[in-house]
């Protein structure tokens, strides 16, 4: 686990140190909208957690999915292992030990 926050100590470094050395004002055009004078720094990072959001967004619905999915599942085991427990009660299978007619 320390080395998952040393990992994600030098991402912020680097992000810090990124920010600090792109600091030029750029405009930003998308269709009709316009905004004039960001940092570039803050268009790029900020264009990063866009990113983020939306591949943790898609991989949430995924694993949601993966999840009912699984529930199906162990209901529908579970509905077959009760239909095959009670099927075994009704015709119990013959022993080893006894012939079976022919």
């Amino acid at each position: 686990m320390i080395l998952v926050y040393l990992f994600m100590g030098l991402i912020g470094a680097a992000a810090a140190i990124f920010a600090l050395q792109n600091l030029e004002p750029v405009v930003v055009r998308f269709l009709v909208w316009r905004v004039e004078g960001m940092p570039l720094a803050l268009v790029i990072l900020l264009s990063a957690f866009i990113g983020i959001i939306f591949a943790s967004t898609s991989a949430f619905a995924q694993q949601w999915r993966l999840r009912f999915r699984l529930r199906q599942l162990e209901h529908q085991v579970a509905q077959l292992s009760a239909a095959q427990a009670q099927h075994s009660t009704l015709h119990p299978a013959p022993r080893a030990d006894t012939p079976t007619p022919r």
